[in-house]
């Protein structure tokens, strides 16, 4: 992926500084700074969907069956996908 990035004069000398001290050019050091807080954010949604999941489990009556609590799914999923809107 190419990408422009408009930075002020400031901060485009502080990221050439930093990449000259990781001895690296300033857009791979620029590309790992991305890849390092997109996987950041990766596991962060991980561990809040699993605190979420562990959440509403701890909800559920204990002698609802799997077959109730995926159509409960289903039934919740049917209901909010319409409402989803994606901007590119």
């Amino acid at each position: 992926m190419h990408l422009t990035i408009d930075l002020s004069d400031r901060d485009a000398a502080s990221l050439e500084a930093q990449a000259r001290a990781a001895q690296m050019p300033a857009e791979r050091y620029l590309a790992q700074i991305v890849a390092n807080a997109l996987e950041r954010q990766h596991r962060r949604d991980a561990v809040n969907l699993e605190h979420h999941l562990d959440k509403m489990a701890s909800q559920v009556a204990p002698e609802t069956t799997p077959g109730q609590m995926e159509a409960a799914l289903e039934d919740a999923l049917r209901h909010i996908r319409p409402h989803r809107t994606w901007h590119p």
